[in-house]
């Protein structure tokens, strides 16, 4: 696996966490990233989640 840079962050990558948490990136812009976490079906799940990049990326997502 992976793991996302600041570099692969592009409107509609699907990522996915260890757990096996999967999110889609909604919007790129300055330093800040929003995405939604995806269902088992890669369907919306929760409502949007705004984060600085630096932040989004310690986190630790892989590209799915």
């Amino acid at each position: 696996m992976q793991r996302v840079t600041r570099d692969d962050l592009v409107v509609g990558l699907i990522c996915a966490d260890r757990d096996g948490n999967r999110i889609r990136i909604d919007q790129v812009k300055a330093e800040k990233v929003s995405f939604h976490f995806l269902n088992d079906e890669l369907r919306v799940q929760e409502g949007v989640q705004e984060v600085l990049i630096d932040g989004f990326i310690n986190e630790g997502w892989y590209l799915a």
